[in-house]
Order: structure tokens, then C-alpha cells, then sequence
């Protein structure tokens, strides 16, 4: 990640400034000439380019998360962030939404019970969206990320809001 060093615009008072050899005030030549003076200061902070690859966590949300979720559940929330695509947020297998099984192999969770349990416990608590429907010829449960929770886009389908609740 590049990092780019922050610089401020100050004012001069260009009056108290003179040149040295003709006794002429630098605002005068500034004036006469059509120049203009811009002087930059830098600072401490340093702004960073955001990646191509990003993801955005409303750490707001996060917080009220850490109590109605465990800490296992909470690893498998962040394993989920990375794999969202779309303008609905959907949880995506390379170039197709994720299914149960291909879902459940991600997260590397053996056993059924508690793969389900755990899917279950996210919509509950409105962390995850189910849609079922027709994708490629056939039918197929897919998962929407609330993108209050966390989202890799700028802009979304203006319906999807609808779907979650926002927890702030």
C-alpha cells in the first residue's frame, strides 16, 4: 500500500516580502506579472491509496455484534466479508454465489449441524440474507451480507437496505 505525505495550503502576506535588488514589494511583481503564489506545508499525516481490493467495516456495528456473537462466530463473519460482490452484497464462489455446500467447505465446518446452526444465528441477527431462487439453471440458496455489517462497493441496489436492519 502507497502512502502519500499530507500537505496543507498556508497564507502569506505577501506584503512584508520585497525584492531585494529593486526594493519592489513581491506582491506588486505578483500583481503586475499575473503570477500567482501557492506555498504548501506538510504535515505528519499521510493519507494512504485505498486498493482496488478493499472492504468496509461499520465498526459501530462490529461493536454491537461482539454481544450477540461468539468469537467463532465472528471469525466466520470476517472469513465471509472478502467473498462479497455485487451491487447486493451476494457471497460469492469465484464467479457464482456460494451455496450450503460450497459455503459450508469454505468455512472448513465438518459437520452440518453446525454449519446450519450457525447460518441460522447470522440471519437471526440480521448479519445474513437467504434467497433462494432460480441461478444457472438451477434452484439454489444463496446469501446476502447486510451491508450495514460490511461492504466492498461505493453504491447497492436501492432495495437492499430494505432487507436489513441497521444496528446504529
Amino acid at each position: 500500500m502507497k502512502a502519500k505525505k499530507i500537505t496543507t495550503n498556508i497564507e502569506l502576506d505577501i506584503a512584508n516580502y520585497f525584492n531585494t535588488e529593486t526594493g519592489e514589494s513581491l506582491f506588486s511583481e505578483i500583481i503586475e506579472n499575473g503570477y500567482s503564489v501557492s506555498v504548501k506545508k506538510e504535515s505528519d499525516l499521510f493519507t494512504l491509496n485505498r486498493p482496488k481490493n478493499f472492504s468496509f467495516i461499520n465498526i459501530d456495528t462490529l461493536i454491537k455484534l461482539y454481544d450477540v456473537l461468539s468469537n467463532a462466530e465472528l471469525g466466520y463473519l470476517f472469513k465471509l466479508i472478502p467473498l462479497t460482490k455485487t451491487e447486493w452484497n451476494v457471497i460469492y464462489n469465484n464467479t457464482i454465489p456460494h451455496s450450503n455446500y460450497t459455503l459450508q467447505n469454505y468455512l472448513e465446518i465438518k459437520s452440518n449441524s453446525t454449519f446450519h446452526a450457525l447460518i441460522k444465528k447470522l440471519i437471526s441477527v440480521g448479519v445474513l440474507y437467504q434467497v433462494k431462487g432460480n441461478i444457472r439453471g438451477a434452484v439454489r440458496l444463496t446469501y446476502i451480507l447486510n451491508p450495514n455489517v460490511s461492504n466492498r462497493r461505493k453504491t447497492f441496489h436501492n432495495s437492499l437496505i430494505s432487507y436489513f436492519k441497521d444496528f446504529n
